[in-house]
């Protein structure tokens, strides 16, 4: 063998932990062994050939309910840009979180869960979990840890928090909570869909387990839909991986490919979309027509020292909240008027903006009381600020706004 090859260096990694940017494009990856290919292949197969009976499993793979490669990379990639021992994917998010409730959660438990969360996750747990399954189901302020432990009962099972919350950005103090889920013997599950590890990490702060819905910032192309429980520890890991396998419900390859590649820029894009949300939240903020908005960047929030505290990075995020003067009526002429480059639809965490109607679209499923006691209401406005330049964002908003006529007279707030 040459001398040259036999001392190359080329293929090994420098010694010491990478920065975030270099984990979001390589962690979990490895160029292919026998051809070089940078980029993981699309395990498109059901079932992988065993060597014999004795040698079962000895590839680490059987059949891809269970367990597929390209999954596997992507699972490796998330658990640790999370900061985890190891993450599940899953289909979609939905599929995580009711996933993660079903493997700790039995009939008697009791759960506390933010009284503001994803619709779909508010409908899990009240009509799956509490009338199917019967679990008893606790919605609390999970703004103030003393009201969610005021909560607390001698079959409590899980604290389920999400920080920011989706639609109205409100946080729970991720590391309060935690101490509180271990002082009563419960886990502490927190969904940072909206943060991303990019903002925060909740298994930093002590959470047991983080959920996430990949189909928005991992994804952040409007392509694909997925999921993910990032686990502390190796039991937990164990046994959210046993409940998958149950459901059935593990992440298609071809999603985990795209994935993969679209995770690679979550950071950049993360920065660009939370400096482009604060100017908006900025701007919106000092329009005469709006009536508030809440961005944990901007000074007003009323959490922004908590933000502050747990969003090491000095990143918010992309994700804003507001309403108009005049109720409803003009909240909702907002979002029927506003034009290109912003779309009406659900989702976030994209390249493209998004302006949702969380009453009608992401929000539906949940009691109209319980809507409007966490303050959704009809005329609710959520954003999503995109890649596009924010001036042009701005300007499509002005245009809109400034065709709006407000009549305090009238006012609705349901």
């Amino acid at each position: 063998m040459a001398a040259s090859e036999s001392t190359s260096l080329s293929g090994t990694w420098i010694e010491g932990e990478m920065a975030m940017g270099t984990d979001c494009v390589h962690a979990g990856v490895s160029p292919c062994e026998k051809t070089g290919a940078i980029l993981t292949p699309i395990y498109q197969s059901t079932t992988f050939v065993q060597p014999s009976i004795d040698g079962y499993l000895s590839k680490g793979y059987s059949y891809s309910r269970t367990k597929n490669p390209t999954v596997e990379v992507l699972s490796e990639k998330v658990a640790q840009l999370e900061g985890g021992v190891g993450a599940t994917m899953f289909g979609t998010g939905m599929a995580a979180t009711v996933t993660v409730m079903s493997a700790f959660l039995n009939t008697g438990d009791h759960v506390i869960i933010t009284d503001c969360s994803y619709g779909g996750t508010n409908r899990a747990a009240r009509l799956l979990f509490m009338e199917k399954f019967k679990v008893e189901v606790t919605f609390a302020d999970f703004s103030d840890v003393a009201k969610v432990e005021a909560c607390v009962k001698p079959n409590t099972k899980m604290i389920f928090s999400e920080s920011p919350t989706n639609p109205t950005m409100m946080l729970a103090d991720v590391t309060a909570l935690s101490a509180l889920a271990k002082k009563i013997g419960a886990v502490h599950v927190c969904d940072s869909t909206f943060a991303t590890p990019i903002v925060m990490r909740p298994l930093k702060l002590g959470a047991d387990m983080v959920v996430t819905s990949t189909t928005k910032f991992y994804c952040g192309h409007n392509m694909t839909v997925g999921g993910a429980v990032v686990c502390a520890t190796a039991e937990h890991q164990e046994t959210i991986r046993f409940w998958q396998n149950v459901h059935g419900n593990i992440m298609a390859p071809q999603a985990a490919f795209y994935q993969l590649q679209t995770a690679k820029t979550m950071e950049v894009r993360v920065m660009r979309q939370s400096a482009s949300a604060l100017q908006i939240a900025t701007w919106l903020e000092a329009h005469p027509k709006i009536e508030w908005v809440r961005y944990p960047g901007l000074a007003s929030h009323p959490q922004k020292a908590l933000a502050d505290k747990m969003h090491t990075t000095g990143l918010h995020g992309s994700m804003l909240c507001c309403e108009l003067k005049g109720g409803v009526k003009a909240g909702r002429a907002l979002m029927d008027g506003i034009q290109r480059p912003w779309s009406l639809c659900e989702n976030l965490g994209s390249v493209e903006s998004i302006m949702t109607c969380p009453s009608v679209m992401t929000h539906a499923n949940m009691l109209k009381e319980d809507r409007l006691k966490v303050g959704i209401t009809d005329g609710f406005v959520r954003v999503s600020v995109g890649l596009e330049d924010p001036k042009d964002l701005i300007a499509a908003l002005e245009k809109v706004l400034d065709s709006i006529v407000i009549d305090n007279s009238k006012k609705q707030k349901t």
